[in-house]
């Protein structure tokens, strides 16, 4: 067709514009992707850190905790040193792959599945939550909880997540006074209830 038009016009139709000319600069000039480039500087220590805090605060609780004298094994505190032994094994297997350096030949970090920042509001959410617990009561701490890590994984339905965390946190206050008989902190409206 381009022939006919050259044919008939006696001038030639110029070349259509393709799809990377338009885009903007070459793959050669652009900003590396966060997804595919691995941790680099003070940056790449801070979450086997707080991994490796949080397993040894676990770890000392388990081992410090005071078992009633009719407690059977393995006792209260097994659970939570099994937990710190295993977030003080994923520190470590943090720790080894930011020594290891960048990643394979291809340059992928092994860490490029992994994001930050949900795990960061999430731990906030929890450092939120220990220290409001006594305070707002476990039907309001436990709600804010669940509702912060339904924000950190992408809810933004906040009235309906607020609702659901809500109804999750009653249930769980339920099913541990009824269920188990224990009673979870009541906070200040304990005193107004």
């Amino acid at each position: 067709m381009r022939d006919d038009v050259t044919e008939r016009t006696g001038s030639e139709v110029p070349e259509p514009v393709t799809e990377t000319e338009t885009n903007g600069p070459d793959e050669s000039t652009q900003a590396p992707s966060p997804e595919e480039t691995a941790w680099s500087g003070p940056g790449a220590w801070v979450v086997p850190a707080l991994v490796a805090i949080l397993g040894l605060v676990a770890v000392w609780g388990a081992l410090t905790i005071e078992a009633p004298p009719n407690a059977t094994r393995p006792g209260p505190g097994a659970f939570p040193g099994v937990v710190g032994v295993l977030l003080l094994i994923t520190a470590v297997c943090m720790t080894v792959v930011n020594l290891r350096g960048p990643g394979s030949e291809s340059g992928v970090s092994p860490l490029a599945w992994f994001e930050g920042r949900p795990v960061l509001i999430v731990l906030a959410g929890l450092v939120a939550h220990i220290a409001l617990l006594e305070i707002l009561g476990w039907l309001l701490a436990g709600a804010l909880l669940f509702w912060i890590v339904a924000y950190a994984f992408g809810a933004r339905a906040h009235l309906r997540d607020a609702i659901v965390a809500l109804s999750i946190s009653a249930a769980v206050q339920v099913g541990f006074s009824f269920g188990l008989g224990l009673n979870l902190p009541g906070g200040f409206l304990e005193v107004l209830l």
